[in-house]
């Protein structure tokens, strides 16, 4: 099919099958077993068919150098890198710009590997802070209690609601607009009332966020280039 599928089982009732990224996400009941998730990807075959094509269409990401003048999204705007040498290391959004302070000594491929790690931190350290602020805020507003927020580095979806009440977020969405990263937090506390993606659950999610589907067709088409 030319596309990595991962299989999510979760307490929804029905099945679905979701492009995220650049992988097939198939999401189904916890007791399906695999010879019916088999099933599905055949019955789906023309679907995920035409999806592989739209893939293919669409210009291939391009890895980021790591150097000055390189442009790099928070919260739906770009900053150009800026790098400079010190010694109090790290990355800091100043001026417009985000500043990547590297030690005299790192060189090349060093040099490369500390901003990468330096970005990372920084990205996850805001998203963190940023994500703890809008779920505590859209928490109040839809009546629901998370049990704890954290994020991390997921492969192929933005964010995930356990039964306890654990709410994760891929990090990576604090590079898209406000808007976006609302929906996402909408999207996962509703997951508190409704765990499954029932009919009930997107009345609840359209109730806080009117333009969903707006949201949902954005991340469809621009969330591979935030990972």
């Amino acid at each position: 099919m030319g596309l990595r599928v991962e299989v999510v089982r979760s307490v929804r009732r029905t099945a679905g099958l979701h492009i995220v990224g650049t992988d097939l996400q198939v999401r189904v009941p916890e007791d399906l077993g695999d010879e019916r998730v088999a099933a599905i990807l055949q019955q789906k075959r023309s679907w995920i068919r035409s999806k592989v094509a739209e893939l293919k269409r669409v210009p291939p990401h391009r890895t980021k150098e790591l150097v000055s003048g390189e442009s790099f999204p928070y919260l739906g705007r770009n900053y150009r890198l800026k790098i400079q040498e010190g010694h109090q290391v790290g990355v800091c959004l100043s001026g417009g710009y985000l500043k990547a302070t590297i030690r005299p000594t790192e060189q090349d491929e060093h040099q490369t590997l500390r901003i990468q790690q330096y970005l990372e931190n920084w990205y996850r350290s805001r998203a963190l802070e940023r994500l703890q602020d809008k779920t505590n805020r859209y928490a109040q507003q839809i009546g629901v209690s998370p049990a704890g927020i954290s994020v991390r580095n997921f492969k192929s979806r933005w964010g995930s609601c356990d039964k306890q009440g654990q709410v994760v977020f891929n990090w990576n969405i604090i590079k898209a607009p406000h808007s976006i990263v609302d929906y996402v937090v909408i999207h996962e506390l509703c997951h508190l009332i409704h765990p499954n993606h029932s009919k009930d659950f997107w009345q609840l999610v359209g109730r806080f966020d009117t333009d969903y589907l707006g949201h949902r067709q954005w991340l469809k088409e621009q969330g591979v280039k935030l990972l």
